[in-house]
């Protein structure tokens, strides 16, 4: 999508959003749902989160108040961050606040060792490694695999959008996801 179609769709919304308070209060959620959908397909992320942050109000709803990657991150020189967040490898993927700040310095992979683990239900296995830093299996693995135990050491390495998984003893990949 071209810069031209960013700003019109931007014109367009600004227009919806100050038409006046009676008649943005009665807004049919139909149409911002359509204008939030024509959002999605403005290429230009920045752009694309603006016309979103900038129509969401129409619905009732309220924007942001920060965006990802303006705020420095702890890592680096950023602002100190309290004892009881989370931090290491995969902190900024745990739904806490501190998830949309700009890491630097990011790794992309750990080696580390287990120091529990317990099953939350069939196939799916919640994990704690040394650190403290809690993970746990998104799919389930099968009655086949064998678990890590407490001691030994697992790999756990970026995947695709965002994602991560872990490698044990040569064993295929469990895509996992941090907790805590």
């Amino acid at each position: 999508m071209t810069a031209h179609r960013a700003t019109i769709l931007a014109a367009a919304a600004a227009a919806l959003v100050t038409a006046g308070a009676p008649a943005a209060a009665q807004v049919d959620r139909n149409i911002v749902l359509n204008i939030m959908i024509e959002c999605a397909k403005i290429d230009d992320p920045t752009a694309r989160l603006a016309c979103y942050d900038n129509n969401i109000s129409a619905a009732g709803g309220t924007a942001r108040a920060t965006v990802p990657g303006q705020v420095p991150g702890p890592v680096g020189g950023g602002a100190p961050v309290a004892s009881n967040t989370p931090q290491g490898f995969g902190y900024e993927d745990v739904r806490a606040p501190q998830r949309f700040q700009a890491p630097s310095g990011q790794l992309d992979q750990i080696s580390t060792r287990i120091t529990s683990i317990r099953l939350r239900q069939p196939g799916i296995y919640a994990f704690t490694l040394e650190g403290g830093a809690q993970w746990q299996f998104t799919e389930g693995v099968s009655a086949s695999y064998r678990l890590p135990r407490e001691g030994e050491t697992v790999e756990i390495e970026r995947g695709s959008l965002g994602s991560f998984l872990m490698v044990f003893d040569d064993q295929r990949a469990v895509p996992v996801r941090r907790v805590r």
